[in-house]
């Protein structure tokens, strides 16, 4: 399912990763970091259910 949700999700994942790469992760806000994990367990959430057999 592709929603704005999906694309804003993917930029907070892809802002912190790119930071984090680049040897900057302190210029990331905590709350970035918070939002970015929960937006990777989003996205995990179908390939795991898909795996178990519960989607």
């Amino acid at each position: 399912m592709k929603s704005i949700a999906t694309g804003i999700g993917a930029g907070f994942v892809t802002f912190v990763l790119v930071k984090a790469v680049k040897g900057k992760a302190r210029e990331v806000h905590p709350l970035m970091w918070t939002v970015a994990g929960l937006f990777l367990i989003y996205f995990a959430l179908g390939p795991i259910k898909a795996l178990l057999g519960l989607g």
